[in-house]
């Protein structure tokens, strides 16, 4: 498979995420594709499209050229370049493994014949090798928390975009009441032993989900960082796996809440969308 390289910081290729993503994009990939998906994306492709229908205006938001930042195996790309009014998205993600071993799996099981509707890129989302103004539409699938300096990502996002552009970020967000100190407590947490045998990390690793790249954001702060960096926050929605402890945990944002019936993966199985428009 083809794919393009586009620059990538040292600091970033170096860092503790990344190795751990290397191993499990390099262990996953020799066992096809439903180990792919269970180990480094936690959720289907058709719960990836169910998930976006619940967005709104989701439909009308991608169509055309679009960028996925931060895409991992490909999964989100490719389930929505299976809709007829998407041409093409670059899916940008900085662990080579990823690209090299895990899309061509992902990109062939999930478009058949049309794989070549994804674009894959080793690179850097803040680094897009893209004219300006050139880019229909942006998504993000729980990568935007991993930002180093989200308003340079953000910036460099509503460069590519058109006026008007569309950004869809699925990620994850903090209740604005949770003290700062729950926030520390969360970023200094030690990765036990099970984490580390399931994600292929040598035995007696020590490692904090800050060293690992985490970062934990609250509704004030995301919001703040699109302020920042030029967006426009037009509509959002929380949305949950169906349990009794996501129906008990209510947002302190004023914001709608949706339950599914299927797993989202990753932080709660709980998810945050915030549709930006580029102004």
């Amino acid at each position: 498979m083809s794919h393009k390289i586009w620059k990538r910081p040292e600091n970033l290729i170096l860092s503790q995420e990344y190795a751990g993503n290397q191993l499990i994009a390099k262990v996953s990939s020799e066992k096809g594709f439903s180990a792919i998906i269970d180990e480094y994306v936690y959720i289907y492709p058709e719960n990836v499209e169910n998930t976006f229908n619940i967005i709104p205006n989701s439909s009308e938001f991608i169509q055309g050229i679009g960028i996925d930042l931060g895409g991992g195996v490909g999964c989100i790309s490719s389930t929505l370049a299976k809709r007829k009014n998407v041409e093409k998205i670059y899916c940008i993600e900085l662990v080579e493994e990823a690209v090299t071993k895990c899309q061509p799996i992902v990109k062939q099981e999930i478009l058949k014949e049309k794989d070549n509707k994804v674009i894959s890129v080793v690179g850097d989302f803040d680094n897009l090798d893209l004219e300006n103004n050139s880019i229909d539409f942006a998504v993000s699938w729980d990568s935007m928390h991993h930002s180093m300096d989200l308003i340079k990502t953000l910036k460099e996002c509503k460069r590519v975009l058109k006026k008007n552009g569309i950004f869809i970020i699925v990620d994850r967000a903090h209740n604005n009441s949770t003290p700062d100190s729950e926030i520390e407590r969360m970023l200094n947490i030690e990765y036990d032993a099970d984490f580390l045998t399931k994600f292929y990390r040598p035995k007696g690793t020590i490692l904090t989900r800050k060293e690992n790249g985490e970062h934990e954001h609250r509704f004030f702060e995301w919001n703040k960082f699109f302020d920042a960096s030029g967006f426009k926050l037009i509509d959002s929605v929380v949305i949950k796996t169906e349990s009794d402890e996501n129906r008990k945990l209510k947002n302190d944002n004023n914001m709608k809440e949706e339950f599914v019936n299927y797993n989202l993966g990753a932080f709660g199985n709980r998810k945050v969308a915030f549709v930006l428009k580029s102004i």
